[in-house]
């Protein structure tokens, strides 16, 4: 179960320290759309270092060795609008594939636009295949029956832990930063 309570500490891997937050370097075209990614797993944000040196190589030019898992703690979320995707299911598969391709699904872009904070299972390497084939029209038009059942019985077998997607500034604002882990690469 997705849980946002007062005191819960929330991991983000990288190969740069991060302890200020700043929504203008956070890409969109993510599963939640644009906004900083964080998870309860520390142990999925570890994995997520050599992913983020990776992708600094690709864009920068530059070569980083490991990285950091750091550690942040949230305050006050009642005062947050939240929402959470419980379950990896079509409304789930419908907002992830909406993020990622802008014609498909505007409405429930549109209907979850103002949450502060979105949190639900993550798209990993497997279920991202899946995710591409969906959005590629692979298994039919989205949003179709088949379509759907299809993907969702696709993704139903992957093992899939949990993202928090921080959106907005007031939200970035609830998070402490607690400190950071080195990791070695």
């Amino acid at each position: 179960m997705l849980a946002f309570h007062e005191g819960l500490v929330l991991y983000h891997g990288s190969y740069a320290d991060v302890r200020e937050i700043d929504l203008e370097r956070c890409a969109p075209g993510k599963d939640f759309g644009r906004g900083f990614y964080l998870t309860t797993d520390y142990d999925q944000a570890k994995s997520f270092v050599a992913l983020s040196a990776r992708k600094h190589l690709a864009e920068s030019g530059e070569s980083v060795k490991g990285g950091y898992v750091s550690a942040f703690r949230l305050m006050r979320p009642e005062e947050l609008l939240f929402h959470a995707f419980r379950e990896a299911d079509e409304r789930w598969l419908h907002f992830v594939a909406a993020n990622r391709r802008s014609d498909l699904f505007m409405p429930l872009l549109e209907d979850l636009n103002g949450c502060d904070v979105i949190a639900g299972k993550i798209a990993n390497d497997q279920t991202a295949r899946t995710l591409q084939l969906y959005v590629s029209e692979a298994f039919g038009k989205p949003g179709t029956e088949q379509a759907d059942r299809l993907a969702v019985s696709a993704l139903l077998p992957n093992r899939l832990s949990d993202q928090y997607c921080f959106r907005t500034e007031k939200a970035i604002g609830h998070l402490v930063f607690e400190g950071s882990d080195v990791c070695e690469g």
